[in-house]
Order: C-alpha cells, then structure tokens, then sequence
C-alpha cells in the first residue's frame, strides 16, 4: 500500500468548510479501513494466526475505535481510561503502561486487558489484585530506532521495559508466584520507515525468548513486535512497504527458532501511527497576515489543537484547498498560542494566501487531538468523520467554555 502524504479527501472537506465552523479535525473511514485491512494481509499472509492490536494513546475517539475493532483489531490501552472505553466498547486488549501502581493494574485487569508488566517490581503487585493465568513483560532488547530522538523508546537511555539482562529472572518470579502463560513484547520507537530494521529487534527479542526458556524454563506463547511502523510526513519519504517488513520477520522467525531451538511464538502487532495518521486531517481558516520579519500565516487552528510541530519539530505538509497550483512564496503558518514554538509549518513554500482561505493540515490522525491540550485556555474543537458513503457525521463536538470550567467552583 502506498501512503500519500500528498494526497487528501478535497471534496470531502470542502463540503464540511461550508457546513461546519473552522478549525476541526476530519477523518477519512475509507482510508482508515484500507489502513487496516492492509496491515492485517501483509501480516496474515506469513502468520496465519498474527493479532493486530490498536494503540490507542494514538486516537481515542470512540468511533474511530469501533471502526478499527470491526477490522479486527484488540487494543493496546496505556491508561485507566483507554482501558475503561476498551472494556465500554467490548474489546479485548492488553494494558501496557509505566511506573504503574497496583490499583491501575488491577482496573486494567478488572477491564479484562491482559497485563503487560514494565518491572520487575509489578510482579509482587499481582498477589494484591489476583495473579493472572497470563502475563507478559515488556523487555528493552538494549536497541532502539525512531523517526526523531525523542520517540526512541528502547535503549539505555529509554525509561521503559526490563532490561533483557533481567527477563530470566522476571519471568522466574512470576512463574513462582503463580502465572501459567507468558508474553514478550517489545516497543523500541516510533514511525520507523527502515523496514530491515524490524527483522533485527525481532532477531534480538527471540534471542531473549530463548533465554528466559534457558533460565527460568518459561515458554513464550506469544510475542508482541509493538508498533513503530512508519508513514511519510514529507513528499519525498517513501511509504514502508509492509509486505517486505512481514517477508523479513517471517524469515527471522524460521531462521532463529530453529538455530535457538524454541517453538516459534504467535505473532502481535499494535500499530497506532501507521493506522490512523493519514486519514485525519486538521483543518483551519486564514484569519490574519503579518508581513513581520518574515511572513506570517496565522490560522484559526493552534498548538493546543495539534502539537506535534511544537513539542518535536516534527513536519506536517500543509495544503491550501482549492490553491494546488500556482504562484508560491515563503511564509510560516502558525497559531495564536503565546508561545513561539505554536508554528505548524516555518519557512514552507505554500501558495499565496488570502485571508479565509482553507489550511489542511496533513496527518493528523494519530498523535494529534489526542495530544491536545488547554494552555492560554484554548478549546479543543470537533472531529467529524467523513463516511464512505461521502457523508460527514459529528463524532465528537467542540468544547465549550463551560467544559472548560466544570471540574471548578465557578
């Protein structure tokens, strides 16, 4: 499948522009399905019995979840709340968080998510809330690879999982303290388009695999590769060919279980970027030109809206609708947040501008409302969904200022 960060539903949004206020969010059900269904063929295909699950931490709206359940999906729940809405919409799912005290681990439990333990120290949490029949642990293989230093999140460096250097006796004390079926998984970073790079952790993790089997004589069942697959932010990123990532962790399977001695494990997955980033887009109006040292963009939409630009430096395309072609010059689109780093796009060749004009903001589904936030008291505003039968429905409403407010005395 070939991810075109170019390319986006125009008439689609154009017919929200006329019927809804500016900014919002609006996601394509198409391309979120094809998403899906591709991921799940690429993978199917070598693995008969290959689980994909959704990171939800990438969007939480509820009917985006339910579209991705109805493809096939578990969900991989990093919080209470994930956990609560998983449980709300009747999916199964495993609960993989950090530095997480026992009552979160026993509501994670109580949802029915299959626990992923960071720690070693999570263990002695499990005779607090009922030992679970399965569990698995989440393993740093001391290696680690993202589309910018700050998603990387394995390595000496990373504050997540048990150092493979410790997985034997993990798995020893919860075979000991009751645990019957085990898991492995790893996440060692994000929006990775090097698709050799996924048969190297994966050559890592089963090396581990056999020797927890070698330490502690804990059989791995099942192992969870994470997510990190990687989509193009810029036109000249080529798309992860996720056919050839799948040949290779195959290849890697065979070659390894074999040399190692282990029975190979079933496979899982949980992407969150690769299935939901390009089929969102955020979407917001010209409202003012400032011709200061530089030129100006500003729009209706903010950082608060969507901050990965603020947080990573990360690139975003911008599209200005109905102005594909034609004169260019170079300008800055940004919001109105007090805070300079509130820029979607700095010195970016884009058509000459009008006020009014419509802004798309490009991949905006994963990581993007579901790290929006309130600084200067900003609004978080609505998400539509743009059905595959061209019709557009509301799934979430802008907030008000009285949403703002209601957990206060005011």
């Amino acid at each position: 499948m070939n991810q075109n960060v170019i390319s986006y539903p125009k008439e689609g949004i154009a017919k929200a522009v006329q019927k809804f206020e500016t900014p919002f969010f609006i996601y394509e059900e198409a391309r979120l399905r094809a998403n899906c269904r591709n991921l799940k063929a690429a993978f199917v295909k070598y693995f008969p019995d290959f689980q994909p699950m959704f990171a939800v931490k990438a969007n939480n709206n509820p009917v985006v979840l339910q579209i991705i359940k109805e493809e096939g999906f578990g969900f991989d729940c990093s919080s209470e709340s994930e956990c609560w809405i998983a449980k709300k919409l009747g999916a199964n799912g495993t609960y993989t968080g950090n530095y997480t005290p026992s009552k979160t681990l026993k509501f994670a439990k109580d949802c029915g998510m299959l626990l992923n333990l960071d720690d070693i120290s999570n263990v002695a949490m499990l005779a607090e809330i009922g030992v679970p029949e399965t569990i698995s642990f989440r393993i740093n293989p001391g290696i680690g690879k993202g589309g910018m230093e700050s998603v990387i999140t394995a390595g000496p460096d990373a504050k997540f999982g048990v150092p493979f250097e410790k997985a034997g006796a993990a798995y020893q004390l919860a075979k000991d303290a009751g645990v019957r079926h085990f898991g492995i998984h790893m996440m060692t970073g994000s929006n990775v388009l090097d698709e050799e790079y996924f048969g190297k952790t994966v050559e890592k993790l089963l090396e581990i695999v056999a020797m927890v089997k070698n330490q502690s004589g804990v059989e791995i069942e099942f192992m969870n590769i994470g997510g990190g697959f990687g989509v193009p932010y810029r036109p000249e990123e080529k798309s992860l060919d996720l056919e050839k990532v799948a040949k290779l962790i195959k290849e890697t399977f065979d070659k390894q279980c074999a040399k190692l001695g282990i029975k190979a494990p079933r496979l899982v997955a949980e992407p969150g970027r690769f299935i939901a980033a390009d089929m969102g887009f955020l979407i917001g109006k010209v409202v003012v030109i400032k011709e200061g040292y530089k030129k100006f963009i500003g729009i209706d939409a903010a950082s608060n809206d969507m901050p990965r630009p603020s947080i990573y430096g990360a690139y975003h395309h911008v599209s200005v609708l109905g102005k594909d072609d034609g004169k260019k010059e170079i300008v800055s689109v940004v919001g109105s947040i007090c805070e300079n780093n509130d820029q979607f796009a700095k010195d970016r060749e884009l058509p000459i501008c009008e006020i009014g004009d419509t802004l798309v903001i490009h991949n905006c589904g994963g990581h993007a409302f579901a790290m929006g936030h309130h600084y200067n008291g900003k609004l978080l505003h609505a998400e539509y969904l743009l059905q595959e039968n061209g019709e557009l429905r509301m799934i979430r409403r802008a907030e008000t200022f009285e949403d703002l407010y209601k957990t206060t005395e005011v």
